[in-house]
């Protein structure tokens, strides 16, 4: 069973991993198509890699290899090799929704906020059971395009759709924490992380400029080894 990479976005007040898995994919007849699916399942992505290239010699119209194959460069972080092949599945399934939802996640992995939000969107607009697809619309905003306004707009969004979340109070309290008009999402460069700002618990531009001083002076304080990519993390696609 395949599961997106980050099954929601993440904070530095959120804790524990949620799993949101989908049947999207399912072996088809060919023998040699089933034995990849097999040895991919298995994670010896190598042999995966293979045998997925061998079958699309022969069948170039197999979607779901193209995506399989997609998933096993994206686990390598080959992204453009990986884009590539999920636009190639795409174009013979124009209803598949998780290969739209790999795209944004590629697109946000190289920086690119408006391109991962519009794939991200595509997918949930293809597949409403992709509900945490808002939640990485928000993460983009964020992360990338520190916007507070669509941040906010999208995880309550979320929370609306997705009220089974067992993070969702830890999601409200930190929607809260936007919320604040003295918060101050660092800018881009910033010697402060986003993580490090939530984790301040609302901090104003001056109290972040003076934790700034404080990491060059060399006496920080407690500093988080989780990224906003990390907590939500599945273990592997598949």
């Amino acid at each position: 069973m395949k599961k997106p990479l980050f099954t929601a976005a993440v904070i530095l007040v959120l804790s524990a991993g949620v799993s949101h898995a989908q049947d999207a994919k399912k072996p088809a007849e060919e023998s040699q198509f089933k034995k990849a699916v097999a040895y991919y399942y298995q994670q010896k992505f190598e042999m995966a890699e293979l045998m997925l290239q061998e079958e699309l010699k022969k069948n170039p119209e197999n979607a779901l290899a193209y995506s399989y194959l997609g998933d096993i460069f994206l686990l390598k972080k080959r992204y453009d090799g990986a884009i590539d092949l999920y636009r190639k599945a795409v174009d013979l399934n124009p209803s598949s929704a998780e290969d739209h939802f790999r795209m944004g996640q590629i697109h946000f992995y190289k920086k690119d906020g408006k391109a991962a939000i519009e794939e991200f969107q595509k997918a949930f607009s293809i597949n409403e059971n992709i509900k945490y697809a808002y939640y990485h619309v928000g993460l983009s905003y964020l992360m990338l395009l520190r916007d507070k306004k669509k941040t906010i707009e999208n995880w309550e969004t979320y929370l609306r759709i997705a009220p089974e979340d067992p993070q969702h109070e830890k999601i409200r309290r930190v929607i809260e924490l936007l919320k604040d008009p003295n918060f101050v999402i660092p800018p881009v460069g910033s010697e402060i992380s986003i993580e490090e700002a939530l984790h301040l618990g609302g901090a104003v531009l001056k109290e972040t400029d003076h934790k700034a001083e404080d990491k060059k002076a060399g006496h920080e304080n407690k500093k988080t080894k989780d990224t906003m990519e990390d907590i939500y993390r599945d273990d592997a696609l598949k």
